[in-house]
């Protein structure tokens, strides 16, 4: 069992909208792994989502007890557990860095998202448990100077755990998916459908 935990404490981000994409890809594996989506974002989006969405592939289950997130974690028998986490520095995030293999940093195209990333790498650095970090540069806007700006800024972040850097373009498919209970897997949208394979595959293969 993998776990993946997609969190930063800004909100606005992109985090759910990336869980339940990944949630999706990792569920559509060649040997129909069982995956579950846990929603601990007390805005209850991704399961407001899960509501709605007519694919069963993968469960989306809320949440608001980090020991039972933990409890569940480990008693389960699923391939893959994702977390959607709350856009906070709480309990959950402890919680989930116990549980995770990796985390799943998504970054907004602002100079706000690189400095609200300081409290958050600075815990990650403290903590001796082994995993890997996936930054996600998430809706960069085309040929929008700050994105370069931002892919250096990441490039320059010193952490003591192995990281990758995805990126990820503001695409119409992704919120036009998720209004529907889909996913961009559901759209024609093939460019948005390999970035999250890529991320994936990097989940997959590591």
């Amino acid at each position: 069992m993998k776990v993946i935990s997609v969190q930063n404490s800004k909100g606005g981000v992109g985090k759910t909208t990336l869980a339940i994409n990944i949630a999706k890809s990792l569920s559509m594996g060649c040997s129909e792994n069982k995956v579950i989506l846990y929603d601990a974002d007390p805005q209850r989006t991704a399961y407001d989502w899960g509501c709605i969405k007519e694919d069963k592939s993968f469960k989306v289950v809320p949440i608001d007890n980090p020991k039972l997130l933990e409890t569940l974690v480990e008693k389960g028998d699923y391939d893959y557990v994702v977390i959607d986490n709350p856009p906070a520095m709480s309990q959950f995030f402890i919680t989930s860095i116990k549980l995770a293999n990796y985390l799943v940093i998504p970054v907004a195209s602002s100079a706000f998202d690189i400095w609200g990333l300081s409290s958050l790498i600075d815990t990650i650095n403290m903590i001796s448990k082994d995993f890997s970090i996936i930054f996600i540069h998430n809706k960069i806007i085309r040929n929008a100077a700050i994105g370069s700006e931002i892919k250096e800024a990441l490039l320059k972040i010193e952490i003591n755990k192995k990281n990758s850097i995805f990126d990820v373009l503001f695409r119409q498919s992704y919120p036009k998916s998720s209004l529907l209970g889909e996913t961009v897997f559901d759209t024609d949208d093939s460019h948005a459908k390999a970035e999250i394979e890529f991320i994936v595959n990097e989940i997959i293969n590591n």
